[in-house]
């Protein structure tokens, strides 16, 4: 009789550990389930320019404008006038051949605007005729694939003239900027082909590479309009380079 006691003992501890064993996995699960619905589904990534050292202050970048910054037939609204995308240093760098420049510009009557690119000796030059929306907030132009490209090494100039009337006239509002073209070290060159476009303009940003810190960031909220983290930030990122007064414009398609 006491072997009997001794097996159903036996037998009660062996189906109280498979209990015990069953609840704490199915509790690990529930855990992991938890812990897997509180991590959004994209990673939330600090995205952040840092200019190169020997980057000097550019008193112009910001905002200025040539000419008012509105065309004349307009209304003078509140608000900022038409400005590049600009950091307020001289660390305007790229590493595309055919990059995209960015321009805020207010609600305007003008339906056009001319961007012209060219070197510091002419001897590269490209213009285009840009048509606009006339709705207020931030353009952007990418140089064609078949233009010609910038090279490595070379400053180039760029303005925007926005088209208050039939022609161009030399009071319009314009606005300028200036980029170099540099070539991607090999760890960077791998690294990108890896990473998700956020964490592509964060690195961009962590090495002082302007344009391309924009772009990538400006994709990814126009093709997210409605993330709020996306846009959140977009604004932290313009703040941070002295551009508060259109960090929260919409970003046009």
């Amino acid at each position: 009789m006491a072997w009997q006691n001794e097996r159903l003992s036996i037998k009660l501890f062996s189906v109280s550990l498979s209990l015990n064993m069953m609840l704490s996995a199915g509790l690990a699960i529930q855990v992991r389930a938890q812990s897997a619905s509180t991590i959004p589904g994209q990673t939330i990534v600090s995205v952040t320019f840092e200019p190169l050292r020997d980057g000097k202050p550019d008193d112009s970048a910001g905002g200025a404008s040539r000419n008012g910054g509105i065309c004349s037939q307009d209304s003078q609204v509140l608000g900022p006038s038409v400005t590049p995308l600009r950091p307020a240093t001289y660390s305007e760098l790229t590493i595309s051949e055919h990059p995209t420049f960015f321009v805020y510009v207010p609600q305007t009557s003008a339906g056009k605007a001319l961007f012209v690119l060219k070197d510091d000796n002419e001897d590269y030059y490209y213009q285009k005729i840009i048509p606009m929306s006339q709705t207020a907030g931030i353009v952007s132009f990418k140089l064609p694939d078949d233009a010609p490209k910038i090279e490595v090494g070379k400053t180039y100039q760029w303005s925007f003239v926005m088209i208050c009337g039939e022609a161009i006239r030399p009071d319009n509002p314009t606005v300028e900027g200036r980029i170099q073209r540099i070539a991607p070290n090999p760890a960077m060159s791998r690294q990108l082909k890896t990473l998700s476009p956020v964490e592509r303009a964060a690195l961009y940003g962590k090495n002082g590479i302007w344009y391309d810190t924009l772009t990538s960031l400006a994709d990814q909220r126009r093709s997210q309009p409605n993330d709020s983290t996306l846009a959140a930030t977009w604004e932290k990122l313009l703040k941070s380079v002295g551009l508060e007064a259109i960090a929260t414009k919409p970003l046009l398609q």
